[in-house]
């Protein structure tokens, strides 16, 4: 194994991971915010800047038919180039990934006159709506709409205006006639008049009237629909500019994918800045009932009985020309259990662990018009291994199984993001470790992340690390893991009102540590097996267009050597003290399978309200017990030794000499109450904007 996954290492790029000693839409998954998830709802922002609009419309002609093949051009008056795209069978067109700015838009068709230059306003992120409407050429041969008859010139005013009165209702009539056979759905706005392709008409003189009345020119010549302003003329010779590449992913809609936010829209967004806000309280009840109301073994639950916010985060994007950034804060519990994870920051001074507290996402970034995308972005970032997301709002479960838990949420270094086609996304990372702030010996990590998504219901995330020495003070000990997700959305019935969707995602995750005196294998040479075998899958149902949805799944771990396995924080114990009470030595086995069951209440994109039951279930004793994990009168500020029945530590991490240390016999040594199996039920309130 230690040779295959060496091979992945070094050429195979994979997706930022969640941290856990855990890992992260684009974050913990597979997008830029596993992101690319990210989170779908930054995609733009995300990969490529400043967000393109469009400008779409339907052609028609003077009878408000559709118009097939007419060549409309979009030229943008700021950049002086020009867009040309062809009207349908239904005579619609769209114009994609244009930048904001002033667009001239000229329709042409053989037989038919230049449409009139229509000028028009496109704001960042736009779908704007333009419908043009071209007149028969005249003497064109081409058969056009019956003349209507001349006005009588030896009519008096009086009754000339009556008989153009008359005309224009019988035209308003028609209009109306017309329009109401538009075939429903089809049209987003009104459709142009027909009085607004008749030509200016001069007053009649001596005749009083409502000014909001036109007046027809008395000649039958004139009663003829003028041509429209001709359009300006355009040298063929030049090329048309091509189509801006498209932004990556945004084909299809990834709302559906577990660890990727369902929101679509953003109120907290202007022109430089897409504003974001995050807020996660729950309510967790563990039916062992710890009497000091601690939980372990999680990155997502940690008291229980108890009201608590998980997360209070905000910030956002921002994006100014190709220079790109995002900063996310992270306060409430995550403040305090993701760094604890982290032992790296035992090595060297200036306390990186508090430098680092309050922030979840932090760079700043350059994008470059290659292909679809090429970002640089350096800093703190979101991990993609484990497919869930760091943020518990963008998942299809609360408490996600070990695979998840147990590997990154963030990565501290550089990323590039390369996106050859719309579909495809290819991103290496230079980073300083395994979810560390710091280099915990002489060696960086080195991975990535490629993500493919070929069609609307697959996506597919391939994550890979390796090189990067994470044992604090063991130089000669070094990691590889490999962390590949499959994501199948195979039903998809919006128009439901009962069952409407549904997906599954399925995760393997496979790892090692060798040198140091342990090995992949485990052989005699190499030292204890320290590896990591572990999968995940979840199945989920939405009802009610996506109203309401139900997640069931769950999963395993294999950790000879617990190298990846959370520690429970017995005392108060984290990454870098460690415990006496639950060892991580080479040799330490650690089994554990888990299944959850999730129902959601989602009355809108920017609220979830979750109940979630769940089991888990581990080889040997790890779930806080009836009597807690806190020794009496509390934590005594010496994690790393065994404590004493009074409470006071016994300076001594073995026990024999713990006991005659806390006056002799093992009832002077205090032990916390560990179980082999959790049931857990969660009730949580989500906000995201």
């Amino acid at each position: 194994m230690s040779a295959i996954a060496g091979a992945v290492l070094v050429l195979e790029i994979a997706a930022p991971p969640k941290c856990s000693a855990q890992t992260s839409t684009l974050h913990r998954n597979g997008t830029e915010s596993a992101g690319l998830a990210a989170d779908p709802s930054r995609a733009a922002a995300a990969y490529k800047g400043p967000t393109l609009g469009e400008i779409h419309g339907v052609a028609r002609d003077s009878s408000l038919a559709p118009l097939a093949k007419v060549r409309v051009t979009l030229h943008s008056v700021n950049e002086n180039s020009d867009l040309t795209v062809f009207s349908d069978r239904d005579g619609v067109f769209v114009a994609h990934n244009l930048t904001p700015g002033s667009y001239q838009v000229i329709a042409n068709k053989e037989g038919f006159a230049a449409s009139a230059v229509s000028t028009v306003r496109l704001e960042v992120g736009e779908s704007l709506r333009d419908d043009v409407t071209l007149v028969t050429a005249a003497r064109s041969g081409v058969a056009s709409t019956p003349a209507q008859p001349a006005a009588n010139p030896d009519a008096s005013p009086a009754e000339r205006e009556q008989q153009l009165l008359d005309r224009i209702d019988r035209l308003e009539r028609r209009l109306a006639a017309l329009e109401s056979k538009e075939p429903r759905g089809k049209a987003e706005t009104p459709a142009p008049t027909l009085l607004a392709s008749l030509a200016p008409i001069p007053s009649l003189p001596n005749a009083s009237r409502p000014t909001d009345v036109p007046t027809l020119p008395s000649s039958a010549a004139a009663m003829e629909p003028a041509a429209a302003s001709p359009a300006p003329v355009v040298d063929q010779r030049q090329s048309v500019a091509k189509p801006a590449p498209t932004e990556p992913f945004a084909y299809a809609d990834w709302t559906w994918l577990n660890g990727n936010a369902r929101t679509t829209e953003s109120p907290l967004s202007t022109k430089y800045v897409t504003g974001e806000f995050r807020a996660d309280t729950n309510y967790t009840l563990d039916q062992n009932h710890p009497r000091d109301d601690s939980l372990g073994g999680s990155t997502e639950t940690f008291r229980s009985d108890e009201v608590q916010v998980e997360q209070l985060s905000f910030g956002g994007d921002l994006h100014v020309g190709n220079v790109r950034g995002r900063v996310l804060t992270m306060f409430g519990m995550f403040a305090t259990t993701t760094p604890r994870n982290d032992p790296s920051t035992v090595v060297g001074q200036w306390d990186l662990r508090n430098a680092y507290r309050y922030v979840s996402e932090a760079w700043g970034g350059y994008h470059f018009n290659v292909n679809h995308g090429l970002n640089i972005d350096a800093g703190i970032f979101v991990s993609y291994i484990g497919l869930f997301s760091y943020y518990n709002f963008d998942n299809w479960a609360y408490q996600p199984s070990y695979v998840s838990s147990n590997t990154p949420w963030f990565f501290n270094g550089v990323r590039v993001q390369w996106f050859p086609t719309d579909k495809l996304k290819i991103e290496p990372w230079f980073i300083n470790g395994w979810q560390s702030y710091a280099r915990s010996n002489r060696k960086p990590g080195l991975g990535g992340q490629i993500l493919y998504r070929p069609k609307p219901w697959l996506s597919m995330v391939f994550n890979n690390y390796g090189m990067g020495e994470d044992a604090p003070f063991n130089p000669g000990r070094s990691r590889i893991h490999t962390d590949d997700s499959v994501e199948v959305k195979y039903f998809d019935h919006k128009e439901n009102t009962g069952l409407d969707k549904m997906a599954f995602s399925f995760t393997g995750d496979a790892g090692c540590e060798y040198g140091g005196g342990v090995s992949c294998s485990g052989n005699h040479k190499g030292g204890q097996k320290q590896a990591f075998l572990g999968w995940m899958a979840y199945n989920r149902w939405w009802f009610d267009k996506d109203r309401y949805g139900i997640t069931l799944g769950g999963g395993m771990m294999n950790n000879p050597g617990r190298y990846l396995t959370l520690l429970p924080p017995i005392n108060g114990a984290d990454a870098i003290s460690g415990t006496p009470y639950f060892t991580e030595n080479p040799g330490d086995k650690m089994r554990a399978w888990d299944t959850t069951l999730t129902l959601d209440w989602m009355p809108s994109q920017f609220i979830t309200f979750r109940f979630e039951n769940g089991y888990r279930f581990s080889s040997v004793p790890y779930w806080s017990g009836r009597g807690g994990i806190t020794p009496p009168g509390g934590n005594n500020g010496f994690p790393q030794y065994f404590a004493c029945s009074s409470g006071g530590s016994s300076g001594q991490s073995v026990l024999a000499a713990a006991e005659a240390a806390c006056g002799g016999g093992l009832s002077s040594v205090w032990f916390p109450d560990l179980r082999q199996g959790q049931f857990v039920t969660t009730l949580a309130l989500m906000v995201k904007f």
